[in-house]
């Protein structure tokens, strides 16, 4: 009878019995008592080669003190990963794909995330990681600031801004704004508000306009930015109201006419009146469909990029926040196989603030627009680029009759077919050609007797009088002031703007007037005023 060699051995010789030990050797059972594949490690070394796939979720740990060596490349999509020691160890490179990340910046809520993938550079061999971890995005990123952040001209409105005009109503009427009433019409200042309420009656024709005496200048290439503030009457049959930067032949204003609210742009680039009314289901801004309510108080905001030719927006400020309505374009339009503009689409862009209330019909009660505040400001500041012309006495010595009597040496106004230029009174010069001591004045509308208005500036645009410097001024606004005893030269105003000449809606124009008194009989003066026209 044959022997069994290996029922006593402790050794297994036979192949496929140690291929038997060794595969039970790489099994353990798990808590139901099922063979699985061992995974503990120990302190052997396992070296793998060639992608390995691993399904489901992979966490890996290591314990402080006994850092995992990880070489080679190491690549983690859509992963959490967890810090081990501290500081974290880790050798080799990793790369993170499908990073998303935000960014947030004060004052700009609107921005946008980031996305894309974010290569993370090995530092040290053993890597030591403490601290925050900073990522670096390569490629292309588009980062988009809200409404309102950029200006007329798409550059972010971090420019100095020129305030070139603005309402102060506080306690009394600081005459800034011209009026014109029919029909019953009425204003009203409240100082409690610091408004003005504009009032119609039930008419059909009450109206009541109020428009800013001066007309404000845009420069090209800067953004003219335009606020106004109001709370208008309750929409009804027959009721016409409009707030904006626009004259009787220009501009642009928003308008809510019986029940429907539109946004306007008024022209006389053709010779005569044309307008561009576009109702709000027609306005193409982001914020189009948001709902205005103007009984409510509003901030209305236009913005111009005029050169002629260029793109006016419009909306409303909200909570801080600027909505934009509607975008008027009118640069490089074709349509239908012609040009839509060959021209300028209204004749200037520099025109005066206006509020309007105006019954188109029988309303069966009375209505009231309030006028709160407005502002108009150049973005990037403002520069004049003018001559300066003069009026006055010339090389003829003007004497002062009378010691302590003010004579109205020159006085200038706007010229009757000019009544929207610019004109800015910038210097007075005074010479005594004897010792004398003098004060001089500058009056805004005084009364002058024998005005004869002969002279006409190289322009045009000014008309002025010295026929009526042989009899006393009086009234009339002062503006600036000052002694002298020989020779002065003043520069006025540090705001460029402080003594502009305005009109009325009826097309009366402001007077400026230097007027000198002396402080004894007939003396004698040499006197001019100097101004800039930046129209």
């Amino acid at each position: 009878m044959p022997v069994d060699r290996y029922q006593n051995s402790t050794s297994y010789e036979h192949p496929q019995e140690s291929n038997l030990l060794n595969v039970h050797k790489a099994l353990e059972y798990n808590d139901a008592g099922e063979p699985v594949l061992r995974t503990s490690i120990g302190t052997s070394t396992i070296n793998i080669s060639g992608p390995v796939t691993i399904p489901g979720t992979v966490e890996i740990s290591n314990d402080e003190g006994n850092p995992i060596p990880i070489t080679g490349t190491v690549e983690i999509s859509s992963a959490t990963v967890y810090q081990g020691t501290d500081p974290w160890v880790i050798t080799g490179t990793v790369i993170v794909s499908n990073f998303t990340s935000t960014v947030s910046v004060d004052n700009f809520p609107e921005l946008q995330a980031v996305t894309g993938t974010v290569a993370v550079v090995q530092g040290t061999d053993p890597w030591v990681v403490t601290g925050n971890i900073t990522a670096s995005i390569t490629g292309t990123s588009t980062v988009t600031f809200p409404t309102g952040g950029n200006d007329a001209f798409g550059r972010l409105r971090v420019s100095d801004s020129y305030t070139l005009f603005d309402t102060r109503t506080r306690y009394y009427d600081h005459q800034q704004f011209s009026t014109a009433t029919s029909t019953g019409g009425l204003v009203t200042y409240n100082a409690n508000e610091s408004t003005f309420d504009l009032t119609v009656t039930s008419s059909i024709g009450s109206e009541v306009i109020r428009e800013s005496k001066r007309v404000f200048p845009y420069q090209p290439g800067k953004s003219l930015l335009i606020y106004n503030t109001f709370a208008m009457a309750a929409a009804t049959t027959g009721l016409r109201q409009r707030v904006g930067f626009f004259g009787s032949q220009n501009g642009i204003y928003f308008e809510q006419d019986n029940f429907t609210q539109y946004l306007v742009i008024r022209s006389y680039s053709s010779g005569s009146l044309v307008e561009e009314r576009v109702d709000q289901s027609q306005w193409n801004g982001p914020d189009a469909a948001y709902t205005i309510y103007p009984q409510a108080t509003q901030i209305f905001w236009i913005d111009v990029e005029w050169l002629g030719v260029g793109s006016v927006r419009c909306g409303f400020v909200v909570n801080g926040t600027y909505k934009l309505m509607h975008t008027f374009h009118h640069a490089n339009r074709f349509e239908s196989g012609s040009p839509v503009y060959t021209t300028t689409y209204m004749t200037t862009a520099c025109l005066p603030v206006r509020y309007e209330i105006t019954n188109t019909g029988a309303t069966g009660s009375s209505h009231t627009l309030k006028q709160i505040c407005s502002s108009v400001i150049s973005e990037g500041g403002y520069n004049a680029f003018s001559t300066t012309e003069t009026a006055g006495t010339g090389i003829n010595v003007f004497r002062l009759v009378t010691a302590g009597t003010y004579y109205p040496v020159v006085s200038i106004r706007l010229a009757s077919s000019r009544l929207d230029s610019i004109i800015l009174p910038r210097q007075v010069d005074i010479l005594s050609p004897t010792v004398n001591y003098y004060r001089w004045v500058l009056l805004q509308n005084p009364t002058l007797t024998g005005a004869t208005w002969t002279g006409l500036s190289a322009t045009g645009s000014v008309e002025y009088d010295t026929g009526a410097r042989i009899n006393a001024v009086s009234g009339g606004t002062e503006l600036a002031s000052g002694y002298i005893s020989s020779r002065e030269l003043s520069v006025l105003g540090a705001d460029f703007f402080s003594f502009q000449l305005g009109r009325s809606l009826a097309g009366v124009s402001d007077v400026i007037t230097l007027a000198l008194a002396a402080t004894s009989n007939n003396a004698d003066v040499l006197a001019q005023i100097g101004w800039q026209e930046v129209t």
